[in-house]
């Protein structure tokens, strides 16, 4: 079989939410550049409607940050409609009687007035992703599965087939960006090593009917098993709705998944309690394992790792892709511009700009997801103490409230 050769400037491997989102920003800020964006997943026709269950749905926090983002790529007003804005968030502690309300304030942010953030539902998300992307210069190639991989002079050099059984192509791309999950292949074979902690958890996902307006309030609850957030959904068929995120062991896990939808109502209703009124009806629980993962590289000659497979983070500050659309807006701006010529010492100083100018971001946003959930489990006394404190200190200290509630929304840093 013939094989065919292409070279580009960048080419992403990996077309989820975070190659996607670092495709579109380059087009946007780096026109200049040459971008092939490889996915090993067929991916629905472009042009076909966007159809989301009102139920067994994902959703993701977006922080007020990265809406601005996505509003500099034209994409806000096609969220728009899948989302369901975030206006105040509640915290609170089974063991404390006081809690925490967040809220924007004095503080506002342009266009998004009166917002922390919007849920937006991923079944819609990626879709409208992909169809913008058919809109700029950057070439999608799905399915596209990665075979091989070797770095030299040029850059990278890439082996790909669209199956088994197709042609091999190849592609030579002057800076590789792998976008894969926790768990990434090309990592293993380039040898870039990745340290884990198992939290010996699941987070049980699904959709949750409520009897009342959600009222665009986010709750985040912690309890003896373990952290749940009950973010606002758009309403839909009738019913408002909110997605559930319910953090505690395997073994409760499945015996969660194993009961019926009534007895799973009652259970997180008990679990979760009344803030947010009475639990109506439940999708499907959807249960994933819990971990720390962080690559201790995040950065190489020619080689840029972005998304699960830099970090992947504990669900519970709804951070992880936040944190990594502020890293792909940080590589788009450093790579502005007249891009150096691969492997040259004028690359590696732009890519070690690249790597300085995040390290404090994600040094503070890994280091709250993943202290945070054992704070709030604890049982001693002397921490439960600090528990209360810092919720009061939220409550009562303007400056500390405005702070993290700042970086809450993505503008902390």
């Amino acid at each position: 079989m013939n094989e065919t050769h292409q070279r580009t400037d960048v080419a992403i491997v990996g077309g989820g939410m975070a190659g996607a989102s670092l495709a579109l920003m380059l087009s946007h800020f780096c026109p200049q550049l040459r971008v092939v964006l490889l996915e090993q997943r067929a991916l629905p026709d472009v042009a076909a409607s966007v159809r989301l269950p009102s139920f067994d749905t994902r959703a993701t926090a977006i922080a007020a940050g990265s809406l601005q983002l996505f509003r500099q790529l034209d994409l806000w007003p096609a969220l728009r409609e899948y989302s369901a804005p975030i206006q105040r968030i509640q915290v609170s502690d089974r063991s404390q009687v006081f809690g925490a309300c967040l809220t924007v304030g004095e503080q506002q942010w342009a266009g998004f007035e009166g917002m922390l953030g919007a849920v937006i539902e991923n079944a819609a998300l990626g879709p409208i992703l992909h169809s913008a992307l058919a809109d700029t210069p950057v070439k999608l190639v799905a399915p596209a599965q990665v075979t091989t991989v070797c770095m030299g002079a040029p850059g990278a050099s890439l082996r790909w087939r669209a199956g088994e059984g197709c042609a091999e192509h190849r592609l030579t791309a002057g800076l590789l960006v792998i976008a894969e999950g926790a768990d990434s292949p090309l990592c293993r074979q380039l040898g870039i090593e990745i340290d884990t902690v198992k939290y010996q958890q699941r987070a049980l996902v699904t959709t949750v009917g409520l009897q009342r307006d959600h009222s665009g309030v986010a709750h985040e609850r912690f309890t003896a098993d373990g952290p749940m957030a009950l973010l606002p959904l758009p309403q839909r068929d009738g019913l408002y709705r909110a997605a559930l995120v319910w953090v505690c062991g395997q073994q409760d896990a499945e015996a969660l998944c194993a009961l019926s939808e009534r007895q799973r109502l009652q259970q997180a209703q008990r679990a979760f309690g009344w803030r947010a009124g009475r639990f109506v009806r439940m999708g499907s629980l959807q249960a994933y394992p819990l971990s720390l993962s962080l690559a201790r590289e995040q950065w190489r000659r020619n080689i840029v790792l972005i998304g699960n497979c830099a970090h992947f983070l504990h669900p519970v500050a709804g951070q992880g892709f936040n944190l990594t659309l502020r890293d792909c807006y940080g590589l788009a701006q450093a790579m502005a511009g007249e891009w150096p010529v691969q492997g040259s010492s004028s690359q590696l100083q732009r890519l070690a700009a690249y790597g300085r100018g995040r390290r404090l971001d994600q040094q503070l946003t890994v280091g709250f997801s993943d202290r945070i959930p054992v704070l709030f489990a604890a049982s001693n006394p002397l921490l439960q103490g600090l528990r209360q404190m810092g919720m009061l200190g939220l409550t009562l200290v303007p400056p500390l409230r405005s702070a993290f509630v700042r970086q809450a929304a993505g503008f902390g840093l």
